[in-house]
């Protein structure tokens, strides 16, 4: 089946769900990823026409219906509707943003059989309590008229809009991971990481899923070591956060940047970086387990986090078998996501902690 085939087929699934008041079955093979945050997540560097080419396997699920030119491009999407992710992906006032080059470098470095799906919402300059459901009300009431127009989009409420674009998004495809941008208005230290991890917490419920098989990436924010420090305490509080570094990334001298937003080359580098991390995660968790019983059953293992730190070993030969032994060590570990991996041959299986 060719990719223009594939993105027919699930267009035509989610349709006739519609129609017929049922869901289609989800293909294993579409993995979709939700995404929210403020501006860098919206995007704010103007696009350029290689990022305004569709990617074959690489689709959005809109939030929001409508229709302008973006970057000498006009631009119409219909809420709940796939569509080819190009620049503008979030909405279509929006620009280029971390999410264009994240898909399309995961898709290119996946098999042709898998597709790329993203769910986003992102608000320019909200805090992290626009993202709460129950506070978001009241918290965009008291903020500047631009900032309110933005969440208007999504009924002032980004978080209900959010999970229910992220429901007739599990029509088509499978929810294989979160991506996350946002701090350059309040991360820091209190309450702002404990906010954090609620909204992850409640997606997670809200929509059905194990925190074990959708990670939370979380990026930085361009040269601020304060709002970095909190966004990496994510990884500590939230055993599946994974922290894409901005290092070395620049900001952009387009107009509106405010210091904050990144230029068109590190937008597109970010979205790499985000990619990287996903697909060393994928890998991670396709491991093939088929040959347990032989594989497993005595040698030398050696435990790593999800993060390829080595945190220990034991040999099952001196053991009764290979789950003794991990039985043995998790209860010195931090609670988290490990693989336990043979010496001789590499296989691995994974382990999941306090989840």
């Amino acid at each position: 089946m060719s990719s223009r085939q594939h993105f027919l087929k699930l267009a035509m699934g989610v349709t006739l769900a519609s129609a017929c008041g049922v869901h289609a079955a989800a293909d294993p093979n579409f993995h979709v990823y939700l995404a929210f945050g403020q501006s860098n997540m919206e995007g704010v560097a103007p696009a350029e026409a290689k990022d305004q080419t569709a990617h074959p396997r690489y689709k959005v699920l809109s939030p929001v219906t409508c229709s302008q030119m973006s970057d000498g491009k006009n631009v119409s999407r219909t809420q709940n509707q796939w569509a080819p992710a190009v620049a503008p992906i979030v909405r279509c006032d929006t620009h280029l943003s971390i999410l264009d080059w994240f898909g399309r470098n995961l898709a290119d470095s996946l098999p042709s059989s898998i597709t790329i799906g993203v769910v986003p919402v992102a608000v320019g300059g909200t805090a992290i309590t626009g993202f709460i459901e129950n506070e978001a009300a009241s918290y965009y009431k008291t903020q500047p008229t631009w900032m309110q127009q933005f969440a208007a989009n999504y009924g002032s409420n980004p978080y209900t809009r959010l999970v229910a674009t992220a429901k007739i998004a599990q029509q088509s495809g499978v929810i294989k991971g979160i991506l996350f941008h946002q701090g350059e208005t309040d991360a820091g230290p209190g309450t702002w990481g404990d906010k954090v991890k609620s909204i992850y917490e409640k997606l997670l419920v809200d929509l059905g899923l194990n925190a074990r098989d959708v990670p939370f990436l979380a990026g930085e924010v361009y040269n601020n070591p304060s709002k970095n420090s909190a966004i990496g305490a994510l990884s500590k509080s939230i055993p599946t956060a994974y922290v894409i570094s901005a290092n070395g990334l620049t900001i952009g001298t387009y107009a509106n940047n405010q210091g904050v937003h990144f230029s068109a080359d590190s937008y597109r580098e970010f979205g790499k970086r985000y990619a990287q991390q996903m697909l060393k995660l994928l890998k991670m968790s396709s491991v093939d387990h088929s040959g347990r019983a032989t594989t497993f059953s005595a040698g030398e293992f050696i435990v790593y986090d999800a993060k390829g730190t080595r945190m220990g070993g034991f040999n099952a030969t001196d053991l009764a078998s290979m789950e003794v032994g991990w039985s043995g060590l998790s209860k010195t570990l931090p609670n988290g996501i490990y693989w336990v991996r043979n010496a001789a041959t590499g296989s691995a299986l994974k382990f999941v902690t306090g989840i």
